[in-house]
């Protein structure tokens, strides 16, 4: 994806995307006008901690909506579910993957983008560039319980370092973390500053030697004492 493109959101999501439900779109690049953020939100009617995230969400939405949109990504299977889920929601939402195999496969590409390996999941970009903010955002969402600390979390956002999407280092929350993310982590940082690695290996490689010596000698003191 070209992240820096004034029509990014058009790459990721269509020419047109949903304000309400039961109706064609708007054009996505003007639906996305005058916002810093965009958040992106996997969820789906059927999945039970999705609908109890959802009323949370909008209470966030509705307190900074001036500088953030946020566009659901349905999981849901049919026209039904969708409406009456998305009929609840204050924001836009992408074309949903049941009504067509192109939106099908847009929605699996974004799923595999942003490493989405359970819902609900809450992705952060910037409105402008289209660059990844953080994956994080369902937690810190959560955590913020009242006015202050949710303006605090979205000026927490808008002063964070947007990178490419192709440069982010993603799963922290997305139904994944744990080893998999320490170890996508450390693979970043030795992609990006591979001097450090040669110096572990390095390193390395003198400590295996060290370790051959000794049982050499170990050996040979074995084997003197065999002979008394």
């Amino acid at each position: 994806m070209a992240a820096s493109t004034e029509n990014w959101s058009e790459d990721l999501f269509g020419p047109k995307i949903l304000k309400k439900p039961k109706t064609t779109g708007v054009p996505t690049v003007s639906a996305l006008k005058g916002k810093k953020l965009v958040a992106l939100y996997f969820s789906a009617s059927w999945c039970p901690p999705c609908k109890s995230f959802t009323p949370l969400l909008i209470d966030f939405y509705n307190a900074n909506k001036e500088d953030l949109e946020i566009i659901f990504l349905s999981s849901d299977r049919d026209e039904e579910s969708f409406n009456g889920y998305f009929g609840k929601m204050p924001w836009l939402s992408s074309i949903p993957g049941y009504s067509s195999q192109e939106a099908n496969g847009r929605q699996k590409k974004l799923a595999s983008m942003f490493q989405i390996q359970g819902i609900p999941s809450l992705i952060i970009l910037d409105a402008k560039t289209g660059n990844f903010i953080t994956d994080n955002a369902r937690i810190t969402v959560m955590q913020a319980s009242n006015p202050t600390s949710k303006k605090e979390l979205l000026q927490t956002w808008l002063t964070t370092e947007a990178v490419p999407i192709d440069d982010a280092v993603m799963g922290a929350s997305n139904g994944g973390g744990g080893v998999g993310s320490w170890i996508g982590s450390i693979l970043m940082f030795f992609a990006r500053k591979p001097m450090y690695l040669f110096g572990l290996l390095y390193f390395a490689k003198q400590g295996l030697r060290y370790l051959e010596r000794l049982g050499q000698e170990e050996e040979g003191e074995g084997d003197g004492k065999e002979e008394l």
